[in-house]
Order: C-alpha cells, then sequence, then structure tokens
C-alpha cells in the first residue's frame, strides 16, 4: 500500500465542514464520510482503487486542503487525477460572486 501526501488551494471563503455537510446530504451517505476534521472518500480509478482523505489547514479567507491519498499505486498520475477529482467535489475552483442587493 502506498500513500503519498499534497496540498489543494481553494477559492475564499471555503470550509471544508460546510462543504461535505452540503455533499453528504443524507446521514445514511456511505460514499462520503466527515469524522469532525478529516473528509474520506473512495474512488475507483484506472490504476485501481484509492482512498482519498482532506482536512483543511489554512483558514476560510485562506483556504488551503492537506490532502493523503493511499492506494495500491499513488504515483504522480494518481496524485494528479484525485486532486482534479477531488476540486470538483469540493467546488475548490468555483469563484463565489456576492451581489449587493
Amino acid at each position: 500500500m502506498q500513500r503519498r501526501a499534497f496540498s489543494l488551494q481553494a477559492r475564499p471563503p471555503f470550509r471544508l465542514d460546510l462543504t461535505v455537510w452540503a455533499l453528504r446530504r443524507r446521514p445514511d451517505n456511505r460514499v462520503d464520510a466527515w469524522d469532525g476534521r478529516t473528509y474520506r472518500r473512495a474512488l475507483l480509478l484506472e490504476s485501481g482503487a484509492i482512498e482519498l482523505a482532506a482536512r483543511q489547514a489554512g483558514t476560510a479567507a485562506e483556504p488551503r486542503l492537506d490532502v493523503t491519498i493511499t492506494g495500491a499505486q499513488a504515483d504522480e498520475q494518481t496524485k494528479r487525477v484525485a486532486g482534479m477529482t477531488l476540486a470538483r467535489l469540493l467546488g475548490l475552483e468555483v469563484l463565489r460572486l456576492l451581489r449587493a442587493r
């Protein structure tokens, strides 16, 4: 089993706890796991199954996620695919626009 750690940036404001709360939607969701600090999800990639684990290391104003992938193959390609998948799942690159009313 291989393990690889890396960081991802998110567009502010971002809070992992609130994002995962919205993502999980129902308490019986077995795909998206949240223990109060770490978000976990299993992904099936071409290279095999991996586990993603992400924690918010930065603040809501300067968001950064520390990510660990664990699986039979945790090479650079797996890291790249896992990072893109996590960015899409959590909306890390979504620009939040506020409009004055």
